[in-house]
């Protein structure tokens, strides 16, 4: 079997250099334009990858849009992959797809289908997995195709998970590429009473509240970093983007905790780090910016006495 390809972020690329690295026939690549690199977290552009290839290749907005539905037309396939794209396929472009559709979600499907699945298995602590299964009608509930965990450590940031999930990915396709160019290729179908969703998030989720127990704080910067927008607070009326922090020990918060708020500066010490006072402990903040994206140190947006916020 051949297949056509619909991506827009690192899986996406992932997951084409595997299939294509795998022997099998790619009809067609398309992907999100390179204008939208701004707007949407973790993407990665697919034209230079199938230029190498030497693919026919289309640039979209709306995978719904006309064009796409023409250019699908012209070079037809067995399967349409579509891998790495937060937009909902339209049931009639699979009409271009003799055999179906692929799609992929990271994590141990029927469990945690729906938005912002890494950013969710961190909070959660859920199991990831890459998860390929077949499209239908309705969102991540297609048939299971093939599925593999993915080790979740304790310390991974969003951007750690991904980078190791699509590991795991190009190592799934590469397993499978034989059977998809001999068109083989399983179907089991998901368990519908053990299914879970998750809800979309917004940078404004993004929000610290200091009165968290500090393993709660730290799964929200963690979950909330690169490629996404980041977790925040307010520095003295400033918004103060958190990207990196550690969990503080005994030693670290000695004698410092039973006068100080949630939110307070407890010390800024010379490697520019800040420790911040938690509901149950504190947090080193490691890795800081203003909002906006100025370079500016931890000393210079963190000073020790001040009171972080949830506001201006």
């Amino acid at each position: 079997m051949n297949a056509a390809f619909v991506g827009s972020v690192s899986s996406s690329y992932s997951c084409l250099e595997a299939l294509i690295h795998g022997g099998v026939e790619i009809t067609c690549v398309l992907g999100l334009d390179e204008s939208q690199e701004q707007v949407v977290s973790d993407f990665r552009s697919l034209r230079g990858l199938a230029d190498q290839a030497r693919l026919p290749f289309l640039p979209f907005f709306r995978v719904g849009e006309p064009a796409v539905a023409a250019f699908l037309r012209t070079y037809p396939a067995d399967l349409l992959w579509v891998i790495g794209l937060s937009q909902l396929v339209p049931p009639r472009l699979l009409q271009f797809a003799r055999r179906g559709g692929v799609g992929f979600h990271p994590t141990m499907l029927p469990r945690g289908r729906g938005r912002a699945p890494v950013a969710w298995t961190i909070l959660l602590g859920e199991r990831a997995a890459v998860s390929l299964f077949w499209l239908t009608d309705r969102p991540d509930a297609g048939d299971i195709l093939a599925q593999r965990e993915v080790p979740v450590l304790p310390d991974d940031y969003s951007e750690d998970l991904i980078k190791r999930t699509n590991e795991v990915l190009r190592e799934v396709v590469l397993d499978l590429a034989p059977m998809i160019r001999s068109g083989e290729l399983p179907r089991v179908p998901q368990d519908e009473g053990q299914a879970t969703y998750y809800l979309k998030r917004t940078p404004a989720d993004g929000l610290i509240d200091w009165a968290q127990p500090t393993e709660s704080v730290y799964r929200l910067i963690r979950a909330a970093g690169r490629p996404y927008p980041g977790a925040f607070t307010f520095s003295a009326g400033r918004k103060v983007i958190i990207w990196r922090a550690a969990p503080a020990s005994g030693t670290d918060t000695e004698g410092r905790l039973p006068t100080a708020l949630p939110g307070m500066i407890l010390s800024v010490d010379a490697a520019g780090k800040a420790l911040v006072r938690t509901a149950d402990g504190a947090l080193w903040i490691t890795e800081a910016a203003a909002a906006g994206g100025s370079e500016v140190g931890i000393a210079g947006l963190l000073a020790e006495g001040v009171r972080l916020t949830t506001g201006v």
